[in-house]
């Protein structure tokens, strides 16, 4: 008689091993992942884990909820932008320091433009939300633009006042400098080869040789 015997089942691939810090940071990468190819709503435990190829409960080690999963996503998006961002907003020079005003603004605009191209999913986040983002995204931008503008009044301030020439309102000139920056990341994102960060360098560089000197 022949003799019957009991298949071996299959088991799951299980993720390797790592630590809880890098654990994080992949599950992370995996949630902003999905939230720029489908949208926030489509960011789930479920399908995090899968994506991850681990089980729901690594995840539920690292994140309490879903709430507490999208929150840390942006955290790590504000955190990177605040940090990529120092480079375009210098300290205002000090009257002994000899600094070209309108070099500081060129090396700014492509310093910043520069950690877009670098790092594009973070700023997609920043600067085109996917579909159905928390409402805590929109008050973190707000709070993050707030301080930026901050910064640049104190740059624009120093730099007319260095530059000489016309008067111009500080306020609504750094909103300007700021609403031009932006518009000029979207762009870079959405079209990278037509609107390369050295397109927007020279086209800086143009604009401000056109504002006469005093």
């Amino acid at each position: 008689m022949r003799r019957v015997t009991s298949a071996t089942p299959l088991k799951r691939p299980y993720a390797a091993r790592m630590a809880p810090s890098d654990r994080r940071e992949q599950l992370l990468d995996v949630a902003q992942a999905t939230a720029l190819e489908r949208g926030f709503h489509a960011v789930t435990i479920d399908g995090v884990a899968r994506a991850a190829g681990v089980t729901r409960p690594v995840v539920y080690g690292l994140f309490a909820d879903r709430g507490e999963l999208l929150a840390a996503l942006l955290s790590r998006a504000e955190a990177r932008a605040l940090s990529q961002l120092a480079p375009a907003l210098p300290a205002v020079p000090g009257p002994e320091d000899y600094v070209d005003p309108d070099a500081l603004l060129v090396d700014g605009v492509s310093a910043y433009l520069s950690a877009v191209r670098d790092d594009p999913d973070t700023w997609r986040v920043i600067l085109l939300p996917p579909e159905g983002a928390p409402p805590e995204l929109a008050d973190r931008l707000h709070g993050v633009h707030r301080d930026v503008l901050r910064e640049l009044r104190m740059l624009v301030a120093w730099g007319m006042d260095r530059r000489g020439g016309a008067a111009l309102d500080v306020d609504l000139f750094a909103r300007g400098v700021l609403t031009l920056a932006e518009g000029a990341a979207r762009l870079l994102l959405e079209q990278p080869d037509r609107y390369p960060v050295e397109r927007f360098r020279a086209f800086t560089e143009d604009l401000l040789a056109g504002l006469v000197r005093a």
